[in-house]
């Protein structure tokens, strides 16, 4: 019994001993000098000291300084050249300690191991050429054994909804997402929703497609280090008798947090979408003015969803078949207001022309009508009645009240979309015009800068990156123009009143941390 209690205790404290273990890491370039007599070091160290452990981080001249810049950005450092070296504690990705370059690693290696290390110019040349032909070779067997894997990482913030088991299947099965490897889907929600997730996770493993894995990440910085595209389904519901200030300030708190991870841990590239219920184009709008390291433009508040979700009842209620039907443009600051424009949705039609024969042929006729074109047209535009759906929401809030109903396939369906036509390999990229909050351009009288719902469509700049840009031959909503000028009003006055409050909290802030120092 003694013996099996001593081996219990020892198999814990090996456990422990192995969640504590530190680990010195050194980065740099084979054609560093310094590097390798630094590699030389740590390695025979391990062979001296049986709990001294490193790794070695190779990287070429080219993709050196950008590797760099990442590392530094997500840790806060400053640090110019190789090698790059720090240490790491236990099995936490944030347990980090910066140790700096070759002086401050001598002086580390004489305070806690009381080591001095000497080489001649001439033996370091050999050294490092040791190195370098080692390096070579790694890379030419990585080449042999091991393809290129590339990963779609997407990460979802809420994943403990419901509408996540919808999203993710549609996610993994549109084919322009995905890459040699597929997609990774990280998944993230409050603490409490850890079980609940974990299973999402389990059945999402047996859907296929495109999915290489479903991981529950325990941080949200966990899932922004390589992610491609973050998914914000986070709701933060007004609550009774709450007014619209303090909601509004609960809502910039929660992308005040995300903002700050962005900056620390994700890569300049990553594509950030907005899509929940409350105050989405408000929280895209701070986004914008916190997040320091994404172009303003990788970041948007789904919209098609409002359209989506009347679409099919219209159609059905007006008797008029939904093939060749374009969603609805939506227009407004999402969460405060909006207006779905039914008038100006856009049907595909296929025309004869020349059309005299397919006027006046018999029933039946086999001859040629003649040349079929497709035609574009307002859904309304020769109706005699201007307003054919009036009622429709009337009847439609009636059967929400009475039945209940979900909204989560119109949201998936506008999600997956806007990815599709984001990452879309066609020849025709910009002709499809979609509904998204994105920063205004000044068009359709929209203020410079407001982040608002309005028709969009995607253009190609000449770095190769894709924007959403207003799509300026759309027409005005179908509604009054003061009522049109009123919805950007509010959200003028809403921003402008909460962007003032942030300026003085910001600068309360910078003179807080002054006074510190």
């Amino acid at each position: 019994m003694v013996d099996e209690i001593s081996h219990l205790y020892s198999m814990k404290y090996w456990k422990k001993m192995s969640v504590d273990k530190c680990v010195i890491v050194i980065a740099g370039i084979p054609e560093d000098v310094y590097f390798c007599h630094i590699c030389y070091i740590v390695e025979n160290l391990t062979i001296i000291l049986k709990n001294f452990n490193y790794k070695k981080i190779f990287k070429n001249a080219v993709e050196w300084k950008p590797w760099l810049q990442k590392i530094c950005d997500r840790w806060g450092w400053s640090h110019k050249n190789s090698p790059l070296i720090w240490r790491k504690v236990g099995l936490s990705k944030d347990n980090v300690t910066y140790i700096g370059n070759v002086n401050q690693f001598w002086e580390f290696l004489h305070i806690c191991y009381d080591i001095n290390s000497y080489i001649t110019p001439q033996d370091l040349e050999k050294l490092q050429l040791d190195y370098f032909l080692m390096y070579k070779a790694v890379l030419k067997s990585l080449s042999i054994k091991r393809p290129s894997v590339k990963h779609r990482y997407i990460t979802i913030i809420g994943a403990g909804k419901a509408l996540c088991t919808d999203l993710v299947p549609q996610l993994v099965t549109t084919k322009e997402l995905w890459l040699t490897n597929g997609v990774v889907i990280n998944l993230y929600d409050e603490p409490g929703c850890f079980f609940k997730i974990k299973h999402i996770a389990k059945d999402i493993e047996a859907i296929g497609g495109g999915l290489y894995a479903a991981r529950v990440i325990e941080s949200i910085s966990d899932g922004l280090c390589d992610c491609d595209i973050l998914i914000n389904l986070e709701v933060i519901p007004k609550e009774e008798n709450e007014n619209t200030d303090s909601w509004l300030r609960r809502n910039y708190d929660g992308m005040a947090k995300l903002a700050k991870q962005i900056n620390r841990y994700a890569p300049s590239q990553m594509k950030v979408l907005i899509c929940s219920m409350s105050a989405s184009c408000y929280c895209v709008n701070v986004l914008h003015v916190l997040v320091t390291k994404l172009p303003f433009t990788n970041i948007v508040a789904v919209s098609a969803h409002y359209g989506l979700e009347i679409i099919y009842n219209l159609l059905t209620t007006l008797n008029v078949p939904i093939t060749n039907f374009g969603c609805p443009a939506v227009w407004g600051f999402l969460g405060i207001n909006h207006f779905v424009d039914v008038c100006h949705m856009i049907q595909k039609f296929e025309v004869y022309k020349p059309n005299n024969r397919a006027l006046t042929a018999e029933e039946g006729t086999t001859l040629p009508l003649g040349f079929k074109h497709p035609e574009l047209r307002w859904l309304f535009y020769l109706a005699h009645n201007n307003n054919p759906h009036k009622g429709y929401f009337e009847r439609k809030a009636v059967t929400q009240y009475q039945i209940g109903r979900t909204e989560n396939f119109q949201l998936c369906k506008a999600i997956c979309d806007l990815l599709q036509l984001w990452y879309s390999n066609s020849e025709h990229i910009g002709d499809e015009i979609i509904s998204l909050g994105i920063s205004s351009d000044g068009s359709f009288g929209i203020p410079r800068g407001l982040v608002f719902s309005q028709p969009v469509h995607l253009q190609i700049l000449k770095d190769g990156s894709r924007v959403w840009s207003p799509f300026i031959d759309f027409p005005l909503p179908c509604i009054p123009i003061c009522i049109f000028k009123n919805l950007i009003l509010t959200a003028m006055t809403l921003t402008k009143e909460r962007n003032l409050k942030l300026i003085t909290i910001f600068f309360n802030n910078i003179t807080q941390n002054k006074n510190r120092y």
